[in-house]
């Protein structure tokens, strides 16, 4: 009886709490990236004719569509072009790093909320000259430089020499899973100049002065881009807005599993080990006969035999369920370990998983322990 209500309630335990800590830890993410009051605006990749399919360009979002969201749209107060180059080999000395490099332009650090720890953010100079300088993330400065000051050191991305001017703030994990204290930035000129050789962005951040005109906002910036595009059809549209209110949708799909299916399969579990726990509570009933009639012959009433058999079952899923509420923490304790993944789980939730289990334990074995009460106390102990 016992061994179906733990592994049940473990399991119920287990796929609640990570459901509840990513999707924590995701939201957490996705706040400290996006914000409550900005718009990403997100160039979708198109097939170049004659190019392989491994260099599939971004080839219509440009610094000037951002220049004309920031003039025609009210609410508009900052923009942030991006542009970005994966798999990128970082060397200073002897050492080297395979990173991310990304373009941006002087209102990153606003934008992105992202200062220098050291040095200090590069200038307007820096990006209509196409300087080559660079920020680098903490774990980049740890990895190539260890403890000593990186800031006037120089590192070559590619063939290229940067002079390092800031080492960036710890910002952990994006909502993606990337590590940003391994960025480099730089600015967004030099990138598309020096090592890209490219006119477009993949994707720009624009700042709101009032989230209240989000909604207003993007169909400004939507109507403005399909305009300097040329786009009729919004099934043809070259562009994606991720919102606030897209990235609570996005990660509410993603935790689903998690928070909707999963445990709906540990409820169905439990249930199951309801089903066995009213096969072994008829079963007890039926080896007790005498020892109900016995009770029942000195005096026990029917709701006494009741309240016996009810208190049992209870007490036995009570067991279950505490057991398997330590199992589920423990396993979930085991998993934090390797997904870092932060701990959430309402004290009302834990008291509903206490509870859940004897109300399944009572209604299993409600119908024996019925039985068991209206046994004749003669025909009982004859039995």
């Amino acid at each position: 009886m016992i061994l179906g209500i733990v592994i049940s309630v473990a399991a119920l335990i287990l796929t609640i709490t990570m459901g509840k800590g990513v999707q924590q830890q995701i939201s957490e993410r996705a706040a400290k990236y996006l914000g409550s009051n900005s718009i990403v605006i997100s160039a979708h990749k198109l097939k170049i004719e004659g190019r392989p399919f491994e260099s599939d360009l971004v080839s219509t979002f440009t610094i000037e569509d951002l220049k004309a969201i920031a003039n025609e749209v009210p609410s508009v107060s900052l923009t942030d072009p991006i542009q970005i180059s994966d798999g990128r080999e970082v060397i200073a000395g002897n050492k080297n790093i395979s990173t991310t490099i990304k373009g941006g332009s002087v209102n990153g650090e606003i934008v992105w909320n992202r200062g220098v720890s050291r040095g200090e953010y590069f200038n307007d100079g820096d990006e209509l000259g196409a300087a080559r300088v660079a920020l680098i993330g903490p774990r980049i400065a740890t990895e190539l430089f260890g403890g000593s000051d990186p800031v006037g050191e120089t590192i070559r991305i590619g063939d290229v020499p940067f002079v390092i001017k800031g080492v960036l703030i710890p910002k952990g994990m994006d909502p993606h899973g990337n590590d940003l204290d391994l960025d480099v930035i730089i600015p967004i000129t030099t990138m598309m100049k020096r090592i890209l050789n490219v006119d477009y962005i993949a994707f720009g951040k624009v700042i709101l002065h009032d989230e209240s005109q989000m909604d207003e906002a993007v169909s400004a910036i939507t109507a403005i881009l399909k305009e300097r595009h040329h786009i009729t059809d919004d099934s043809q549209l070259d562009f994606s807005l991720i919102t606030p209110v897209f990235v609570r949708e996005t990660i509410s799909k993603m935790t689903r599993v998690f928070n909707v299916f999963l445990p709906l399969i540990s409820l169905i579990a439990l249930l199951t080990a309801g089903i066995v726990i009213a096969v072994l509570m008829v079963m007890s009933v039926n080896e007790r006969i005498s020892e109900i009639g016995l009770r029942k012959a000195v005096g026990a009433r029917s709701k006494d035999i009741l309240f016996q058999f009810i208190a049992e079952v209870s007490a036995t899923s009570m067991v279950g369920g505490i057991i398997g509420i330590a199992l589920g923490l423990v396993a979930f304790c085991l998993v934090k370990i390797h997904m870092q993944i932060p701990f959430n789980l309402p004290l009302l939730v834990i008291l509903g998983i206490i509870v859940l289990p004897i109300l399944v334990g009572i209604g299993a074995g409600i119908i024996p322990a019925r039985k068991a009460s209206k046994y004749n106390p003669v025909d009982a102990l004859r039995s």
